[in-house]
């Protein structure tokens, strides 16, 4: 089987930010990057088995995603393996993965941040949980807005690595 580059988007619970960018990516993926890039998602608190939250589900889908089969899981040790690039929703995220998973450290950015020329004056996504559909359609497009914008560098990465 043919090895993937691995992008990996890590929030607290793995139920709200980090599912929708993941299904995020995969809508955006140009059909040629779908063999060639996998898109996972992980949670720093992530309790395996839980679904995504209904309001993250319904904001996603306004996005052109569909995260309604998403189950939730921690970070491990394996999916960080198999992840070229770990996208953090917030600096705490980076942190946790820093003194957790040191081995890797090289491979995490937050999503703000990465293939920016600039750091960004608010790095940390904002946790919707909790919140009403409002607030998740404003945390999923402030994540769609980064995705699209860093979406030619993951290709290149990508396409230099992979392809």
């Amino acid at each position: 089987m043919k090895k993937k580059y691995g992008v990996l988007f890590v929030c607290t619970g793995n139920t709200c930010r980090s599912p929708m960018a993941e299904g995020i990516l995969k809508a955006m993926l140009p059909m040629n990057f779908r063999d060639t890039i996998s898109v996972n998602s992980a949670g720093t608190a992530g309790i395996p088995g839980s679904g995504a939250t209904e309001n993250a589900i319904m904001a996603a889908t306004e996005c052109a995603a569909d995260i309604s089969e998403h189950i939730s899981r921690p970070v491990t040790e394996e999916l960080l393996r198999e992840s070229n690039l770990v996208l953090c929703m917030a600096s705490n995220h980076r942190e946790f993965l820093d003194t957790r998973f040191p081995a890797f450290h090289d491979n995490y950015f937050l999503l703000k941040d990465f293939a920016s020329p600039m750091k960004a004056h608010n790095p940390d996504i904002f946790d919707p949980i909790g919140g009403d559909l409002a607030k998740y359609r404003e945390c999923c497009q402030i994540i769609a807005t980064e995705i699209a914008r860093i979406l030619p560098t993951v290709q290149q990465f990508a396409s230099t690595t992979y392809l």
